[in-house]
């Protein structure tokens, strides 16, 4: 198993090579074993994954920073490839809370991590005015150079994006963010060519794209052309994974229908990667 250091270090590498790389995201150990065993070079919990497996909706405050860290550790301890991690709006909304985080990432193993400036806590979205959530970034940004200044800290905008206008906005938040030393920008609500390109045209920044959003069109080879440098699926994998187990287990309910336990496939090799009893 690679050291923490060896793992910063080639995720930190992940974000300046040419071209994009794709990061998927497992819900639990389990699922960052069967990635690795794939063959992808890293990958990020999810939010909603992992609230899902708690038996929780994906709304902030539900999970708190300690059971997130907690899960990011187990994910990070269980693959030898870097680990990012969603850590929402930092789980709280002063300076100090991002920072708390930020440290708690660092110490669980994790090698990155996205803070968004959207806070839900009171049961409304709330986004947080422009200078206070730069602020927040700093504040994280503070963190992690004295810890690991090799941390990966995106700084996400979860403004909506319906018109040219939101999309400046959006922009100028991102623009922002980078100006303020995130080492990545993030905005989930991109799902167009010509979106991902505007703010590729107008943010000097690197450029996380999340994929699989409802109506998602580009291509994972249009998101590379286009500069971008990381392809996240958030709760993409997850989403397949309790649909099937839904779905499964709805027709046993309905027809006590035995033959859905014949019609898994390639189970033999996912359970192939997990870790036995003489592995590290």
């Amino acid at each position: 198993m690679p050291s923490y250091a060896q793992k910063l270090a080639t995720f930190r590498a992940l974000h300046e090579r040419d071209g994009a790389f794709l990061m998927p995201n497992p819900h639990d150990a389990g699922t960052a074993r069967i990635l690795e065993g794939l063959g992808f070079e890293a990958m990020a919990t999810t939010s909603a994954g992992y609230a899902w497996t708690e038996g929780c909706a994906d709304v902030q405050g539900l999970i708190t920073r300690e059971m997130a860290l907690g899960h990011a550790r187990k994910i990070a301890e269980a693959t030898s490839l870097p680990v990012n991690g969603d850590l929402e709006n930092g789980f709280g909304d002063a300076p100090e809370d991002v920072a708390a985080t930020i440290r708690g990432a660092i110490e669980a193993g994790l090698c990155g991590c996205s803070i968004e400036d959207l806070s839900q806590a009171s049961g409304t979205k709330e986004y947080y005015p422009l200078d206070f959530a730069v602020e927040r970034i700093k504040a994280g940004i503070a963190a992690k150079k004295e810890l690991a200044p090799d941390f990966v800290l995106a700084a996400r905008s979860e403004a909506p994006i319906r018109s040219g206008e939101d999309l400046d906005a959006a922009i100028e938040r991102l623009n922002a963010y980078a100006d303020a030393g995130a080492d990545l920008v993030y905005a989930p609500a991109l799902v167009s060519v010509d979106t991902i390109a505007e703010v590729r045209r107008r943010v000097p920044a690197k450029l996380n794209v999340l994929a699989g959003r409802p109506g998602f069109k580009p291509t994972f080879k249009e998101l590379s052309d286009l500069g971008v440098t990381r392809v996240s699926i958030g709760a993409g994998l997850s989403q397949a994974a309790f649909a099937a187990f839904y779905n499964a287990a709805k027709r046993l309910k309905d027809d006590a229908d035995f033959s859905v336990f014949s019609e898994a496939q390639n189970l033999g090799e996912a359970l192939s990667f997990m870790r036995g009893r003489d592995d590290d």
